[in-house]
């Protein structure tokens, strides 16, 4: 494994928060098998952590301090690893800083150790298929291509092979992008999808959201790239490199859209100007376009049932990507939406919802409000409104979807928030949906036809 710039053998290393997707794992891998004595540290139990204890069992350099914080973990190392999702401000990384503690993400490490090419892709909807669709145009141009990041897993122990002629594309999220503005990095190649405002509930602002994403440009050089959405506020941020154009005009011609919707014509779009942009071929993208799937959780067609088609879309956290999958779906559709609350402005929502919405379930805490938005919206509008209804599990939620629903209408999970106390996260809600979809009793038990 080739070592990062500081030397990581004997290293008192603290980990603090192992995440949900693989990250954290990653990074305790790597670190133990650099040779570091390592500490993790989260305030999970370990019989909630069990799975991934049996993991490490064997790791004799691994040490586990679960159920809460400890000041000397943060105090006495010489480095301190921080799950991205870990609150700016935090007192137990405050107290490492004013220590002189070295303070690293899983994805800054990566950086670190990295030697290849490194594509980000960022932006509030779009990233996750936008980098996929950017990693197999790569691929099927026959240049060697990893893809890692926000989503999903850890490429710390692919460090050993990947090369300098390598390209390796990163999903970053705006909680890794403000880990990589104190390292003062940026991508040589950056792509920023969309802007629009969400995770107020963990940025202290609208403006604190919007700096970090523009980490991702902050510390590009005049030689560096930056793809923009031409039709999106992004296109006028602060560029050091060279600025492309994302718009319509980007789509390379014969290109079947395997992918549904205006939104995912973007995402092509995004995803073409980039590969061109360093050499790639019109048929080695149209290729790549006509092969790919949706991913799983977006807007993810599962299958269809007593006439019903069922589609996931659970990875949409945000009012804007439920309302670009509204106008992307065909047929009456029984929408299932919301979640945690996290500042949104639902008013746009509640007006898709209003116009292209059938009948909507609404879900977690921020159903009463979208309730009330909807009422208020109803009021004013002369068209009819929709029939909806406050669930009280998601088994419930989806039982009142079926019993709203009719043989040719679409049962969209599509919540448009963050996971809640239904859910661990939002893979776990798409799951759910699948589970529940596929359940052959669901349909008699709500008395459906």
């Amino acid at each position: 494994m080739r070592p990062l710039p500081t030397e990581l053998a004997g290293q008192r290393v603290t980990v603090m928060g192992l995440g949900r997707f693989g990250g954290g794992q990653g990074a305790v891998e790597f670190l133990c098998s650099q040779g570091a004595d390592v500490t993790v540290t989260d305030r999970r139990s370990s019989k909630e952590l069990s799975d991934i204890l049996e993991q490490f069992a064997v790791a004799s350099n691994l040490h586990w301090h679960l159920g809460g914080h400890q000041e000397e973990d943060f105090c006495e190392a010489d480095l301190l690893v921080v799950n991205p999702a870990v609150h700016p401000g935090n007192p137990f990384v405050e107290l490492a800083r004013h220590r002189g503690v070295k303070i690293r993400s899983e994805i800054g490490l990566f950086w670190e150790g990295c030697p290849g090419r490194i594509i980000g892709v960022t932006g509030t909807n779009g990233k996750s298929t936008t980098a996929t669709l950017i990693h197999d145009c790569l691929k099927e141009s026959g240049r060697r291509a990893w893809l890692g990041g926000n989503i999903g897993g850890s490429l710390l122990m692919s460090l050993d092979d990947i090369v300098e002629d390598d390209w390796v594309v990163l999903e970053l999220s705006s909680f890794q992008l403000m880990s990589l503005n104190e390292m003062r990095v940026s991508p040589r190649v950056a792509v920023v999808t969309n802007f629009a405002p969400n995770h107020l509930d963990w940025h202290r602002d609208l403006d604190e959201y919007r700096h970090a994403k523009q980490t991702i440009l902050r510390w590009q050089t005049e030689n560096d790239i930056a793809v923009l959405n031409g039709e999106d506020e992004v296109f006028n941020w602060p560029v050091r490199g060279r600025r492309l154009v994302i718009d319509g005009a980007s789509l390379p011609s014969g290109v079947p859209p395997a992918l549904r919707g205006q939104h995912q014509s973007r995402n092509i779009a995004a995803a073409a100007t980039t590969v061109r942009a360093i050499g790639v071929t019109d048929d080695a993208i149209a290729r790549a376009v006509a092969r790919f799937e949706a991913l799983p959780h977006r807007l993810q067609f599962i299958g269809e049932k007593h006439g019903r088609r069922f589609y996931n879309d659970s990875a949409a956290t945000t009012p804007e990507s439920t309302l670009a999958a509204l106008t992307s779906i065909e047929g009456p559709i029984v929408l299932l939406v919301g979640g945690a609350e996290k500042g949104a402005d639902l008013g746009p929502l509640a007006d898709g919802i209003h116009r292209f919405v059938k009948a909507a379930v609404l879900m977690g805490q921020v159903a009463p409000e979208i309730d009330r938005r909807l009422e208020v919206v109803a009021r004013e509008s002369p068209d009819p409104k929709p029939q909806r209804v406050i669930a009280t599990s998601f088994e419930d939620a989806m039982s009142h979807a079926i019993k709203l629903s009719s043989p040719g209408d679409v049962i969209l999970l599509s919540p448009g928030f963050s996971s809640h106390g239904w859910f661990t996260n939002y893979v776990d809600r798409g799951e759910q949906f699948v589970r529940l979809t596929h359940d052959a009793t669901l349909l008699d038990r709500t008395g459906s036809d």
